[in-house]
């Protein structure tokens, strides 16, 4: 399972739809607050956008990550912050740079996937 955190609805719904194509289940939410609330099963993959209102995508994860989750996860973002990337590295996060081309994402994820497995 994948589970896109991603402020925008259009994103959210094209990238559900992409992954559904390649047989992975989805959910997606529409704020890091509206993840943390999720009940559910706990996900392979995080696909999480870094700017979004409230708590970013990075803020998430370092959360998670003091919680002992260490779920792997794929941060996106559209925007040039040289502080991102040794944040990232430092927790184990891989920081895609917007646009990500599909077969790129998909590899991603299934990379993610298979270190997590």
């Amino acid at each position: 399972m994948v589970d896109i955190i991603d402020d925008d609805d259009a994103v959210r719904d094209s990238t559900r739809a992409l992954l559904e194509s390649y047989g992975y289940e989805v959910r997606d939410h529409a704020s890091a607050e509206q993840f943390l609330q999720a009940p559910g099963l706990k996900p392979d993959c995080l696909l999480v956008d870094q700017h979004m209102p409230g708590m970013t995508g990075l803020d998430l994860l370092e959360h998670l990550r003091s919680r002992g989750d260490q779920t792997p996860a794929l941060m996106m973002t559209g925007r040039s912050d040289p502080t991102l990337e040794p944040r990232a590295a430092r927790i184990g996060v891989t920081l895609l740079h917007k646009p990500v081309p599909e077969d790129q994402l998909v590899l991603w994820i299934e990379r993610a996937r298979q270190t997590h497995a």
